[in-house]
């Protein structure tokens, strides 16, 4: 059955999207991606398997050489600590598997072959019932992509189902470089901008109801990592609150949204959107003074 599918879409979007392919027959993905580890399969004909890496929980696959000590490799090694030392989320050894092609053009054809009904992504998250996979071309954004895909396996691997708005928030904040704080430049200038504007009202409930990728913008992009970013890096409580959330979910799969325990420990709504919106625009302040002070 296919549990989650998550993508990136082109440089152009400046966000990840987390993209659902109705089309696509949960079946046939199921069989898809699972065949990829029985030799011989015709659909193994198209994936990366020259060289073959093992690094902690991760395998990873390319056509081409990859030294087991690459600097990409021991960053996503180091990838899975941060995770669950920030996540309060135990470390899974169930395997994700990262599928690098060494080029655009033979991704591209892969994904146009087998997902068919993919929108064009520079790289993409697949988890079934069996598997947790990334596949990406190697280009110069691979670092970027493969920390926001593998934490995405990362946290599927010990809580397979996390909301929609979470999941690609949580993925937005650790695609960042280690030491960043999870501060990310282009959310924290586009949301600035959105306030000026005066087009956009920081908003959770609205997050939560969002059943479907194609629903979201990149202003639910950049609020859900705010949300995330803001739970993990303003108060310990707030940073307990996530933890706390995302072990009820690991526990049974069900919880009451986020926000109700907002409201429980912050107060009324308005409290704690006032003080992410605050929290932004800090943020965005302190980089318009690093930026003058260069």
């Amino acid at each position: 059955m296919l549990v989650a599918l998550a993508a990136l879409p082109l440089a152009a979007l400046g966000c990840r999207h987390l993209a659902a392919v109705p089309a696509l027959d949960p079946a046939r993905l199921e069989e898809t991606v699972g065949s990829a580890f029985n030799r011989g399969s015709p659909w193994q004909e198209g994936l990366p398997e020259r060289h073959v890496v093992q690094a902690g929980q991760l395998v990873i696959h390319a056509d081409f050489g990859l030294a087991e000590q690459h600097r990409l490799i021991r960053d996503l090694e180091t990838l899975r600590t941060e995770v669950s030392q920030d996540l309060g989320l135990p470390i899974s050894d169930e395997p994700v598997h990262l599928y690098l092609f060494s080029d655009t053009s033979r991704y591209d054809t892969f994904a146009a072959r087998y997902f068919p009904n993919f929108p064009v992504r520079r790289a993409f998250f697949v988890e079934t019932d069996t598997t947790l996979a990334v596949f990406a071309p190697w280009q110069d954004r691979i670092a970027e992509d493969l920390r926001h895909e593998t934490t995405h396996g990362y946290v599927h691997a010990v809580v397979p189902t996390v909301p929609l708005w979470l999941d690609e928030g949580i993925a937005e904040h650790f695609e960042l470089p280690r030491g960043s704080d999870g501060i990310h430049p282009q959310h924290v200038a586009h949301l600035g901008g959105r306030f000026l504007e005066g087009t956009w009202r920081l908003d959770l409930a609205r997050l939560e109801s969002l059943a479907s990728a194609g629903e979201m913008s990149q202003d639910h992009y950049a609020e859900s990592w705010a949300w995330v970013q803001w739970l993990l890096h303003t108060t310990p409580q707030r940073r307990r609150i996530l933890q706390d959330y995302l072990a009820d979910l690991r526990r049974d799969g069900r919880s009451a949204p986020l926000s109700a325990r907002l409201a429980y420990y912050e107060g009324p709504a308005t409290t704690w959107t006032a003080s992410l919106t605050a929290h932004v625009e800090e943020l965005g302040q302190r980089a318009a003074s690093a930026s003058a002070a260069e």
